[in-house]
This record gives structure tokens, C-alpha cells and sequence, in this order.
């Protein structure tokens, strides 16, 4: 790694970051810590690819931004809740699983999607007959994922190599504040390069094969306090204040194989935190005689204050758990500015539509920490991390989300729903994380090798809903489908180096040799239910 252009805190250096220790002569341990990146920031924020909330509103796809008059739009188009005229109390609850399926976490997860309430206050004016106040909490995103990513075919590359490179191993002093390196200077056996200096050489270990399995689990919740009202019943305002509880644990199996060595280890990385974000919403029926209406809303970005704890163990050869590390950062994330538009109408008391469209720019994505992990004097700010800020710029880009959606009134009190939805990626199509040129905060303290790709989601929805003259009750289904590439380590290093070429020990050259991704299926399913009374 290479030394940050941060000075360094005395809260810092070894004792916070990583201890390795290899084990030797018989184990070759890959390494990875996750730390916080572009990839990982954009995996923990990006709240649009997905659909959750009531019920009603997930069975119209979330596409209700003109027609409003749910709880789960106060986060989509605030000015929706001024459509209510009574008081509402709603609770959603249900169940979701995925496609890739790991031993015994095949089972399904239960989970609360929504709560909350909207009181209706009337007030004597003919131009504003009521204000709408509203709470509700409401899950962004939901964590929990589990795949393989195995690759067969790593041709000699190995996260050996990478890691040899980024520890600057031919340094003479090594970093005090990087552990990794210092772990490397202190190994009184040289496992990773040929005995012989001079060689230049990545000698015994060369990889052929890894097999990494991965686990999460947690949400981004949403937490909204909205109030709105109307003028002559045509022009519909909100405004929502917005606090996110950001709870993301990941755990994760990497094992690597080659020249009759293998390597070992597990890790587990914790983020938590908050964010604070405004929206403003307006909703407008043109025309007096007509029920057709349009919507926009304007999100400005959501301030995180974070923090990422990962813990790593290696194991020996018998299987035995041995060195562990642990490292520990706080961290600022600044979200994109979102706009978004709709329109949407209603046929008699028999039909209704809805059509959103948002453009949310993540290349615009910061990242940056407290001054108060520096020591600069400062006591309050935001140091911007420009390398990882620019490693965003280089692989992010606006993504665009449509989203649909219809209900038919069957009878007086049964409808039933349909939405669609699709969401481009925020990635674009060559991306890369050669860390041989990254110098930043994060990147001393810890690092991960591996990354991953995100494609276009579709989402499709079912749903259908009963009421009563107070009482109501929502279903949904839905399938969310989203394929990834995944790659456990960037292979740019091998093309990055300066002087000599490196080579494996057979003399064959590892320069602009390469690693296909492994696909990863995304794809998850859920069940919702809405319970609600009117009043």
C-alpha cells in the first residue's frame, strides 16, 4: 500500500489497523479486510434499485408518485401524504429469499418493512382545508444476500501477488502505521519472493483456483417525518425530513489453491452509522375537470457518518483458527442529488395508473472522514479522501430508475395491482480497482482485493388488497432479479509494476494476463402484507 497523504492520528497505526501474522512454511494465507470503497459506498446507499414499503405500494412497483396517498411515497414524493383525508395507522411485515442458496441458510428471512401513521388536521380555510402530518419508518434496503463466486481458471494470478505488491515489500523501512507491512518486514522467512533479491521473482506461490462464499445481512432503514397540505385541492406540497440507521454485517470464506499450498481465512466487517437527508415534493392536477396529474421531487444528499469494523482469522492447516486482526474506521459518505418526475391518473373508482422516472448521479458519490482522526488541529470538518472520490468518478455514472404500475377496483372493496420496474447500473462497463495506484486513508488501514459489478435490475410485482370502511388489508409479491461480476482481486497489478517484469517461477510472464469475473445471481423473492386503519 501505498503511504497516505493523511497525517496520521496517535488514535491510529498498528494499534488500530491489522495485525497479520503468516503461517509458515507449509500455509500461504491470502489476505483480504474489507474497507471502505467506491464499490462498497455504492452497494450501501443506492436505495432506488429496489421496492419496499406497504404493500399497495409495492404491488404498484412504487409508482405512485402522482397518485400518492400512501405512507411508503413520503420518501419517494412527500407531497403524496397531502392526499390523505383521514387518519392512518399501517404496519408491514413478510418474508423474502433468495435464489443462490448456501447449506443451511436456505431458509427464507422474516423481516418489517413499514410502520407508521398520517394525522389528518382540517382547518377553516377554503384554500387550504387541511395539513397533513406524518411518521413513518420504512426499510430502504435490505442486506441480506448469499452466493458463491467460485473461479477455476486464475491462470497463475494470485491475491498473493497483489498483496506482495501493495505491502511494498522491497521497501527498506516499511511503514509504522501500515501493520501489513510491518507483518512482511518482520517475516524472517521469505515465502512470497525467491530467495534471491535480485531475481525479481513471485517464485513458490502461483494460484490456479479460489472458491469465496459470501454472506450479509442487515438493512438501511428509513426513518420520516413529513408535513403537507394542499391549496384548492389542485396543488398537493410536502416536505420530508429524512434520518437513515445504516446496520450492514458481511461475512465471508476465501480459499485459494496452487502449487500444492492453499490459503485460508475468514472475515467479518461491521457498518454502522446515520444519515440526514430533505426531500421536496409537489404534486398537480392542470386541469379542474380532470383527475390526471403530475409530480416531481427533488432529494438532496444524504450525510452518513459511519463506521467500519472488520475482523479477520486465518487458519492453519488443520483447520484450526489462529491470527486474527482487527481494524477500525470512521468514514463520511455524501449520496447524489436525485430528481424525479411522474404522472398518473384515475378512471372513475375502477382504474388507476402511474409512471415515475428518477435520475440519481453516483459518480458524484464522496467519500471522506472526521478531522478528528487527523491530527491537524482541526476540531470539526471533513477531510475528502480524492483518490477514492476520483476511483468513483472513474467507474460510476448516473443510473436511471422507471418505474409502472396499475390498480383495478374489482369490486367496491377488492383491487388488484401490478408494477414493473427497471433500474440501470450505476457501474459503467470497463471498471477496475488497481490498487497499485490508490494512496488514501482507507487504503492504509486496511484493503480489499475483491469487487464486484452490479447490472440492470428488473423488478416485477403482483398484489391485491381488501377494505372495509375502516379497516384494510394489502398483499404483494414480489421478484427482484439483478445479475453481478464478481471479482476477487484486480489483476492491473500485474501490468502496473515498474522495472522488471514479473514472472512465476517457470518463466512465464504474468504481464497483461488477466481473470474473467464470476457471474453472481442476485435474484430474490418476497411476500408482504399490509395491515391498516382508517379513522
Amino acid at each position: 500500500m501505498i503511504t497516505s497523504y493523511f497525517k496520521h492520528s496517535p488514535k491510529g497505526g498498528a494499534g488500530r489497523g491489522l495485525t497479520l501474522l503468516f503461517i509458515l512454511p507449509f500455509l500461504a494465507s491470502t489476505f483480504t479486510a474489507q474497507a471502505q470503497n467506491s464499490y462498497m459506498n455504492e452497494r450501501l446507499i443506492n436505495n432506488s434499485s429496489d421496492v419496499i414499503g406497504t404493500a399497495r405500494y409495492v404491488g404498484m412497483g412504487g409508482a405512485m408518485g402522482a397518485l400518492g396517498a400512501d405512507m411508503s411515497v413520503i420518501s419517494w414524493n412527500p407531497a403524496g401524504i397531502g392526499l390523505f383525508r383521514k387518519n392512518d395507522i399501517a404496519l408491514t411485515f413478510g418474508g423474502l429469499w433468495g435464489k443462490s442458496k448456501i447449506s443451511e441458510e436456505n431458509r427464507g428471512k422474516g423481516t418489517v418493512d413499514q410502520a407508521g401513521f398520517v394525522y389528518n388536521m382540517k382547518i377553516d380555510s377554503k384554500t387550504c382545508p387541511y395539513v397533513n402530518f406524518s411518521f413513518n419508518y420504512q426499510k430502504k434496503i435490505n442486506f441480506n444476500h448469499n452466493f458463491y463466486a467460485d473461479n477455476p481458471n486464475l491462470g497463475g494470478l494470485s491475491q498473493m501477488d497483489i498483496w506482495a505488491q501493495l505491502t511494498e515489500f522491497y521497501d527498506a523501512q516499511a511503514d509504522p502505521f501500515n501493520p501489513v507491512e510491518l507483518a512482511l518486514a518482520n517475516n524472517s522467512t521469505n515465502i512470497f519472493f525467491n530467495t534471491d533479491a535480485n531475481q525479481n521473482l513471485f517464485n513458490p506461490y502461483r494460484s490456479y483456483s479460489n472458491l469465496y462464499t459470501h454472506h450479509s445481512e442487515g438493512s438501511l432503514q428509513g426513518f420520516d417525518f413529513n408535513l403537507s397540505t394542499n391549496i384548492n385541492n389542485r396543488a398537493f406540497l410536502g416536505l420530508t425530513v429524512g434520518v437513515d440507521n445504516m446496520r450492514y454485517r458481511g461475512w465471508n470464506d476465501y480459499f485459494e489453491i496452487g502449487d500444492g499450498n492453499f490459503g485460508l481465512y475468514n472475515y467479518d466487517i461491521y457498518v454502522s452509522g446515520t444519515g440526514v437527508n430533505v426531500k421536496l415534493g409537489t404534486i398537480i392536477r392542470p386541469i379542474e375537470s380532470s383527475s390526471f396529474r403530475f409530480g416531481f421531487t427533488i432529494e438532496t444528499p444524504t450525510w452518513y457518518r459511519l463506521r467500519n469494523s472488520s475482523l479477520f482469522y486465518f487458519y492453519d492447516d488443520a483447520g484450526m483458527r489462529t491470527n486474527d486482526g482487527l481494524s477500525d474506521l470512521k468514514f463520511n459518505v455524501r449520496s447524489p442529488w436525485k430528481v424525479r418526475t411522474s404522472i398518473g391518473s384515475t378512471v372513475g373508482s375502477t382504474f388507476a395508473w402511474d409512471i415515475d422516472y428518477e435520475y440519481a448521479a453516483y459518480g458524484c458519490t464522496s467519500m471522506g472522514y472526521p478531522t478528528d482522526e487527523f491530527v491537524d488541529g482541526s476540531t470539526s470538518g471533513n477531510y475528502n479522501d480524492v483518490t477514492m472520490n476520483q476511483l468513483t468518478r472513474n467507474n460510476l455514472r448516473g443510473a436511471h430508475t422507471l418505474r409502472a404500475g396499475i390498480e383495478v377496483n374489482a369490486t367496491k372493496n377488492l383491487a388488484f395491482r401490478l408494477g414493473y420496474n427497471l433500474s440501470t447500473s450505476a457501474y459503467k462497463k470497463n471498471i477496475s480497482y488497481d490498487q497499485y495506484y490508490l494512496s488514501g486513508y482507507a487504503m492504509d488501514y486496511s484493503t480489499s482485493t475483491s469487487y464486484m459489478r452490479m447490472r440492470n435490475t428488473n423488478i416485477l410485482t403482483l398484489g391485491m388488497g381488501y377494505r372495509t370502511k375502516n379497516f384494510y388489508v394489502d398483499l404483494a409479491y414480489k421478484i427482484r432479479n439483478q445479475k453481478a461480476d464478481f471479482y476477487a482481486f484486480d489483476t492491473g497489478f500485474a501490468n502496473s509494476l515498474t522495472g522488471d517484469p514479473v514472472f512465476l517461477s517457470n518463466n512465464t510472464t504474468l504481464i497483461n494476463r488477466t481473470i474473467a469475473p464470476v457471474g453472481v445471481d442476485l435474484t430474490r423473492q418476497t411476500l408482504t402484507c399490509t395491515l391498516g386503519f382508517k379513522f
